[in-house]
């Protein structure tokens, strides 16, 4: 099996970021009914059966991981300039 390595850049990450910190905002005020609406255009795709918590809480690992990310490409982009 071949694994293919996609590298992901520091302005990727900060957009999608954003956008799961704007999804966030936006589903915290959401009644059941715009949710059920909201639901359909997530950035993640539809997920028929997912319930509102459960988007919450998909979404709070999404920012989470993508947090970690960041953290990793800055910490390489620091490593690359020490190595000039």
């Amino acid at each position: 099996m071949t694994q293919i390595e996609q590298k992901l850049s520091r302005e990727q990450l900060e957009k999608m970021n954003r956008l799961h910190r704007l999804e966030l905002r936006k589903l915290s005020k959401m009644n059941e009914a715009q949710f059920q609406v909201f639901k359909k255009n997530f950035s993640f795709g539809h997920l028929e059966n997912i319930t509102k918590a459960e988007a919450h809480e998909l979404l709070t690992s999404m920012l989470a991981l993508n947090l970690s990310l960041l953290d990793d490409v800055k910490i390489d982009e620091k490593r690359h300039l020490k190595s000039l």
